[in-house]
């Protein structure tokens, strides 16, 4: 099978293969809360960015809201990475091409 063969069958029946793989599915799953600790862990942007919206020492009532917006993605963005080493996964991302490397071996052999 050639390159061009297995990136057409990858993208016909990419879902169906990660939605087989158990390592797949739970690392999925791990980046949805599912406790009172996640709840607070991805509570803590939303509170950031309300406070720095009162805090933000500028005058321009729009510059204020960019600013919140920016630390309110970081804020989120840290928390994801926080929450990632907690569970000690990796990333669905990292699951699918080890997973798409494997049936390329698979299959050209």
């Amino acid at each position: 099978m050639t390159d061009k063969e297995f990136e057409t069958y990858w993208k016909e029946n990419r879902m169906t293969i990660l939605d087989k793989n158990d390592e797949y599915r739970h690392a999925k799953e791990n980046f949805k809360i599912h406790s009172g600790a996640d709840l607070i862990l991805f509570g803590i942007p939303v509170v950031a960015g309300i406070v720095s919206i009162n805090n933000v020492p500028l005058q321009n009532e729009l510059l204020k809201w960019v600013v919140s917006a920016v630390i309110t993605i970081v804020c989120f963005a840290l928390s994801v990475w926080v929450k990632s080493l907690i569970t000690g996964t990796v990333s669905p991302d990292e699951v699918e091409q080890r997973l798409k490397e494997a049936k390329r071996r698979e299959l050209v052999e």
